[in-house]
């Protein structure tokens, strides 16, 4: 029983690794179908003194800038420093960021669908290496 548990675990890990490659794949789709979104956003901070897409940005290219390491590596050197890294970018922590997430509900519905996606795929990043 043991040998099959073994011989399962690099089946469940190309699995996983697989899986976070098709949700990438989707962020980065639907990346590109918020840029009306993106653009609004960008007009409506002007007058602020804080950048939600600066925000938006730092998070996504943190955690597909980690997607790709993981995608493209069977052993991380560096795991626990993108576990860290990982844990530590808590965008919903930033009170401007969450007023303005949960402010209206119903204005910019694709670009939160996609910081929860982004979101979501921080999670599976963690869970992958932690496991």
């Amino acid at each position: 029983m043991q040998n099959l548990e073994a011989s399962n675990v690099p089946k469940k890990s190309q699995t996983a690794k697989d899986y976070i490659d098709r949700v990438l794949k989707h962020l980065l789709s639907d990346y590109k179908k918020t840029r009306e979104e993106r653009r609004q956003i960008a007009l409506w901070e002007e007058s602020k003194d804080f950048s939600i897409l600066g925000e938006i940005e730092i998070l996504t290219s943190d955690v597909e800038g980690c997607a790709f390491q993981v995608i493209a590596n069977d052993k991380l050197e560096n795991s626990q420093d993108i576990i860290d890294k990982l844990t530590k970018v808590k965008i919903f922590d930033v009170s401007y960021f969450a007023d303005w997430y949960f402010s209206d509900e119903n204005q910019f519905p694709q670009i939160k669908r996609y910081i929860e996606k982004l979101n979501y795929l921080r999670l599976l990043i963690i869970e992958y290496i932690s496991s």
